[in-house]
């Protein structure tokens, strides 16, 4: 299974230590090097460290030539889709509603961080996907409603 992921599912998980939880559900995930370098200039040192740590065992960093897109995306959103269409990804993690809806037109399967929590809760990697979000808003971190 090829599985991509924006930088926004990554931040959530990594406020509260649960970064593993991607490499329970899918092995390994891949993101493009704009997403990796969006995660670092945003998260703190110890967030950084457990992301190195992720990166070095179940993180693929890949370098990846944006395509354009009909709408407004930043740099990662934009190299996280051309990764996602170039290897033909069977999930795209994305929180971003625009790339979101992007990802649905190019025919991707796009799910959002609080799917990939659901997705845990019902292989009972987590307690439940409730006590999750909860800690992401303790953590001032709230995630889409989709």
């Amino acid at each position: 299974m090829f599985v991509v992921s924006n930088t926004s599912p990554l931040i959530a998980l990594a406020k509260i230590n649960q970064l593993i939880i991607f490499q329970q559900l899918f092995k390994t995930i891949a993101i493009p090097q704009a997403v990796s370098d969006e995660f670092m200039k945003n998260c703190s040192l110890v967030e950084k460290t457990n992301f190195q740590s992720a990166c070095e065992n179940y993180i693929e960093v890949i370098d990846v030539k944006p395509q354009t897109f009909s709408r407004n995306l930043g740099i990662g959103e934009r190299e996280v889709l051309t990764l996602a269409i170039q290897r033909q990804a069977d999930i795209f993690i994305i929180d971003d509603r625009k790339a979101f809806n992007e990802a649905s037109e190019q025919k991707l399967l796009a799910a959002s961080t609080r799917a990939v929590s659901r997705m845990a809760s019902e292989q009972n990697l987590i307690a439940d996907h409730q006590s999750l979000e909860l800690a992401l808003k303790q953590k001032n971190f709230f995630l889409p409603k989709y």
